[in-house]
């Protein structure tokens, strides 16, 4: 049902709004639909994508070569930060990477902490108040950043002509290029919607790898197997899918537009009302999945598994990255920026818990962001480079 129902009646951007409605210029959101189709057609080709697969391999040589170093490491606020430049670097573009990259994390991270504030959430928006204004300084900010950077590319136009990152390609694109003024908005809500949960899905595969150490071996041989080609190798998708059937926590929030019948009419949503859809419950349903509360990623390898595909259209009971005509036009970057980041792990460190309590309790989730949970209190990771 959920996944039948179109945008003009079941809406996205009136869910992620009642969220992020603050820290986007007026008018964005009446734009929300035609620049979300716009990731499907400018981030989503494959030249495109095959580009992003470099630039992920990059960084994770780089910041992984960092870690080994550092006497252990923060394994979600490292990843937070790697995910944070690979978004940078290959959606905004080198020259936001280079001049910009830290800056704009510190302000989504200002951002992060004032949006979920309870002023923020019950007061409107005209009455003023320290974290609004607050919110109102960061946006700006970010706005002037996309103004100067945009106003160097003027300069010439000749070297970004063949750029594929997706500013470039938005302002090329003949249905998006009239809406520059709102993308500084577009790429904040972007990064909010997309990174914490690509943050939990590596930080937390991680943690699981090294709490399973059976499965780290058995993905270093299938990496070799398909020559590090990390995009096609089952075993360790699979432990990828796994995570984000066991932690993906991200409260689906719909508005309506317009009246909604459910359970064949027995039950009409009015409009205007708000509708939680919970992947987190459909996830550890046991009538769905065998052990829901155990991380299994060979559920996802079984051949005779019911849950090698869940998202068909008798049933839905997959949702990491929505379904049907709500499913998140980001999951292949996602799954790249994962999938390379892990892959470079494992190929190339050894690694292994570096709590100083061996008795850490990693059932604390924190649901405080928007998206999937990360461990309250975060943990932390030792790393070493294997031997050739």
């Amino acid at each position: 049902m959920y996944t039948d129902v179109k945008e003009d009646t079941w809406s996205f951007g009136g869910g992620i709004g009642l969220f992020l409605k603050k820290i986007a210029q007026p008018g964005y959101f009446d734009h929300l639909r035609t620049l979300v189709s716009s990731l499907n057609r400018g981030v989503n080709r494959k030249v495109a994508l095959d580009h992003y697969t470099q630039l992920v391999g990059e960084e994770a040589d780089r910041v992984l070569e960092i870690w080994s170093k550092q006497d252990r490491v923060q394994v979600f606020e490292e990843t937070s930060r790697f995910v944070h430049r690979v978004i940078v670097r290959c959606l905004m573009g080198q020259d936001f990477y280079e001049n910009h990259v830290d800056e704009l994390y510190d302000i989504l991270h200002h951002m992060e902490t004032d949006i979920g504030h309870p002023l923020n959430m019950l007061l409107p928006d005209w009455v003023p108040h320290p974290p609004s204004r607050r919110l109102k300084q960061h946006r700006d900010r970010f706005g002037r950043i996309f103004q100067q950077q945009l106003a160097e590319r003027r300069k010439d136009p000749q070297a970004w002509k063949d750029s594929l990152d997706y500013i470039s390609f938005t302002l090329e694109d003949p249905r998006t290029a009239h809406l520059e003024d709102w993308l500084p908005s577009h790429h904040t809500v972007m990064m909010f919607a997309a990174h914490t949960s690509t943050v939990a899905s590596i930080a937390w595969t991680i943690i699981e790898l090294l709490r399973n150490p059976e499965y780290i071996s058995e993905v270093r041989k299938a990496l070799d197997a398909h020559d590090m080609d990390a995009r096609h190798t089952p075993a360790l998708l699979a432990c990828i899918k796994e995570t984000g059937r066991h932690y993906s926590g991200v409260h689906m929030f719909r508005t309506t537009h317009r009246p909604v019948d459910l359970d064949e009419g027995r039950y009409t949503v009015p409009p205007d009302w708000i509708v939680c859809i919970s992947p987190y419950l459909t996830h550890h349903d046991p009538e769905i999945y065998h052990d829901p509360q155990k991380w299994l990623p060979e559920r996802w390898l079984e051949h005779d598994s019911g849950t090698r595909n869940l998202n068909n259209p008798q049933e839905v009971a997959f949702l990491q990255f929505g379904a049907g005509c709500h499913r998140c036009p980001g999951e292949a970057l996602a799954g790249i920026i994962a999938q390379g980041l892990v892959s470079h792990l494992l190929k190339n460190y050894d690694l292994a818990l570096g709590n100083d309590d061996t008795s850490q309790d990693f059932s604390m989730l924190d649901f405080s962001k928007v998206g999937s949970p990360w461990l309250l209190g975060d943990a932390y990771i030792r790393l070493s480079r294997r031997e050739e």
